[in-house]
């Protein structure tokens, strides 16, 4: 019998915003620019559908709670956005696989063989990153779960081989 047992943290994201260029510098606009961050972003009970805090965050130049918080087509203010790199924690990993195998002997020189082997074993959902975009609808929503070579879905395999 063997296993691997992999509990992890969730990746440390970084919010982005698209749609302009608050500094005036010709930076570019597609997602690179970071939004400016009034509260802490991270919440301490997130679901798969509200996994951001989204009012945490607002475009350079914007005021919280406001209708246009969220755009930032704005004239440039000399800025880039305060909101730090990493400051957002994604979702963790919990992975357990394990293995089995047993010989089995048949005759003075062969053997029978038996193996199994399991990745993610309980399958435990393990979610994939959310949306770090603040002006997309998909910020802080996660739609699916981490494929197979990530900690996805339960995969099993079994074997038996004759060796003479």
């Amino acid at each position: 019998m063997s296993s691997i047992l992999l509990l992890q943290t969730g990746p440390y994201l970084t919010a982005t915003m698209s749609g302009g260029d608050p500094s005036g510098t010709n930076a570019p606009s597609r997602g690179t620019q970071r939004p400016d961050a009034v509260a802490d972003g991270n919440l301490s009970n997130p679901t798969a559908d509200v996994f951001f805090n989204r009012a945490a965050f607002v475009c350079p130049g914007r005021i919280a709670g406001t209708s246009d918080q969220f755009n930032c087509n704005i004239a440039p203010i000399g800025r880039f956005g305060n909101a730090g790199v990493g400051t957002l924690v994604g979702p963790g990993t919990v992975n357990l696989s394990m293995g089995l195998g047993k010989s089995f002997r048949m005759a003075e020189k062969a053997t029978l063989k038996f193996e199994s082997t399991f990745t993610n074993l309980p399958n435990h959902p393990n979610l994939n990153d959310p949306g770090t975009n603040i002006t997309s609808i998909a910020f802080g929503r996660i739609t699916s779960a981490r494929g197979a070579d990530s900690g996805g879905n339960r995969v099993g395999q079994f074997a038996l081989r004759l060796e003479f």
